[in-house]
């Protein structure tokens, strides 16, 4: 059961939990009520610092992830169209048997 509570909040805060709520189909209450629960569920000590650097050190190593997968694929591209071409080099050599 919900409770009347007065708060103050910035205007920008205000028109981010409109458009958020708008963008998915709720209330403006009901986005601020989940933004108090998602804040009261961080330990006492979170250290938001700690978690910038955190994610920043995920993103850089995914980043590196993506460019060895594309690495790979161009080697394997390169792989493939050489098989191509010797799988055509053993059809002529077939072909002149034949």
């Amino acid at each position: 059961m919900a409770t009347a509570t007065t708060i103050y909040i910035t205007p920008t805060q205000r028109k981010g939990l409109f458009k958020r709520a708008r963008k998915r189909k709720s209330t403006f209450s009901a986005e601020l009520r989940a933004a108090v629960d998602f804040y009261l569920e961080l330990p006492p000590d979170f250290d938001a610092k700690a978690m910038e650097t955190l994610a920043q050190e995920a993103s850089e190593s995914a980043e590196r992830s993506i460019r060895r997968l594309d690495e790979a694929i161009l080697g394997l591209k390169a792989a493939v169209k050489k098989l191509n071409e010797v799988d055509g080099r053993l059809d002529e050599l077939d072909a002149k048997r034949l």
